[in-house]
């Protein structure tokens, strides 16, 4: 006769299963560790977009230090104010950016031509100076070295790096051409300055001020020099 299988008590029963369960549970792990052996790490989204704000800001607070470090630096041309017209031209000493001295009283007996421009850091200059700078080229073309007719540019640059040289280049400046600022004091530019910036100024053979102009066309400049130079 078949042997009959023992009945299980309740005990046996469940210690069973609580051995199947954690066979499954250490397979599972088992099979999770090399999955993820498999896979390469990676950051959680919380983490990655945490990441990406703090360089966000690291850079904002960079490029706000720079903004705040170079704002002090103006690219502009220095501001020159308008002042009483001159009666008698104001006397001074200058020199040329090629390091020529000149005065101003050493031109007297000639015509005059003095025009101021403010320059700004890296050679900036405004439109009304690039206009004066052409209409003067011209003029100069006719009467520089032919004529008793001086002209002179008075830049007003407080930036070592204005690049007065690249200035002169670049208009075919071929008269006088000095750094009211290279003693520190702009007191040239105050005094001629009567139409503010790019004011030409004409002087005449008796060393008195003809006139003064905001701006002024080449034909119309030499028309008056024609007329000091036949008085």
């Amino acid at each position: 006769m078949p042997k009959k299988n023992k009945k299980k008590s309740w005990k046996e029963r469940q210690r069973e299963r609580q051995i199947k369960q954690q066979r499954a549970q250490e397979t599972y792990r088992i099979q999770r560790e090399r999955e993820a052996e498999r896979k390469p790490r990676q950051w959680p989204k919380g983490k990655i977009l945490g990441a990406i704000c703090l360089i966000a800001i690291i850079f904002g607070s960079y490029g706000a230090w720079q903004y705040t470090r170079f704002s002090t630096i103006s690219e502009e041309p220095p501001p020159i104010n308008p002042t009483n017209p001159l009666q008698t031209p104001y006397e001074f000493t200058m020199k040329d950016i090629d390091g020529t001295q000149f005065s101003l009283n050493g031109f007297s007996g000639r015509i005059i031509v003095i025009h101021v421009m403010g320059v700004g850091c890296h050679g900036q200059i405004y439109p009304i100076n690039e206009n004066q700078l052409t209409q003067l080229k011209t003029v100069c073309s006719s009467y520089c070295g032919n004529k008793p007719v001086t002209l002179i540019t008075v830049a007003v640059a407080t930036c070592e790096n204005s690049e007065l040289e690249q200035i002169r280049a670049t208009y075919g400046v071929a008269w006088l051409f000095g750094n009211d600022y290279d003693d520190g004091v702009m007191d040239v530019a105050q005094k001629y300055a009567t139409q503010g910036d790019g004011t030409i100024v004409l002087i005449d053979k008796t060393f008195h001020i003809f006139d003064s102009y905001s701006t002024i066309a080449a034909s119309t400049l030499s028309s008056n020099i024609n007329q000091l130079l036949g008085a």
